[in-house]
């Protein structure tokens, strides 16, 4: 398994994800990316409209880098997330057909660092789907497959799958949002309720959100490598 780190601007850290997916006809490897993010960063799937949401205008006077990804899924704010991104070609032998089973997957590996890391026991994945009025919102909405701690979400993803393999975009919720700043920009109100609500802080005010974010990549890193093997 290749690991790549970089820090970009969001566009950049999109276009790169959509550079590495095509280059999986050529690989025997997977990948795993950690995004670093230049500026304060937003990023939709295709079918989202966040000017349906957000004041565009105070976002680009805010220096929000507001991007689509190459994936679906719905509106992740990576200020308060760490994310990364998973390659995996279609000629590996965990590869799946179903897009659920690879999702299940990931996800699993992700639990078990985040698991390991938080000590966090009752920490699960779900195991059903649900439908949700807030689904353009990543973490305002849970489906199969995402972690959740005591009914709030953790982590999500969305996928993208070809005929030379899959990428994976995850996102895991370390610290809760900051209402103000949401506030700011949002248009809808109870959306932005509904993801407090919803949101579950992993690590408390004041504590080391980079450090956080170091010794996670470290566990994905060890528990991607040893279910790969």
């Amino acid at each position: 398994m290749k690991v790549i780190y970089g820090k970009r601007e969001a566009k950049k850290n999109m276009d790169f994800d959509k550079k590495l997916f095509k280059s999986l006809k050529f690989n025997t490897f997977c990948i795993l990316h950690f995004y670093e993010w230049e500026n304060p960063s937003i990023t939709y799937g295709i079918f989202e409209k966040p000017e349906n949401f957000f004041c565009l205008e105070k976002i680009k006077q805010m220096k929000i880098d507001l991007t689509k990804r190459p994936t679906g899924g719905g509106i992740v704010f990576h200020m308060w997330d760490m994310a990364f991104s998973f390659l995996m070609p279609s000629n590996h032998k965990y590869f799946f057909l179903n897009p659920l089973k690879n999702y299940h997957f990931v996800n699993g590996i992700v639990l078990k660092a985040v698991k390991e890391y938080f000590n966090l026991k009752n920490l699960r994945l779900k195991n059903f789907f649900s439908l949700n009025r807030y689904k353009s919102f990543c973490m305002a909405n849970t489906t199969k497959y995402d972690l959740v701690y005591k009914g709030r979400k953790i982590a999500g993803a969305a996928q993208r799958k070809g005929k030379d393999g899959y990428l994976h975009q995850g996102s895991i919720s370390l610290a809760f949002p900051d209402k103000k700043y949401l506030d700011s920009f949002f248009i809808k109100k109870d959306i932005l309720n509904a993801i407090l609500e919803n949101s579950y802080p992993l690590i408390l005010k004041g504590e080391d959100l980079d450090l956080t974010k170091k010794m996670l990549k470290e566990l994905l890193i060890k528990y991607f490598k040893k279910t790969l093997c």
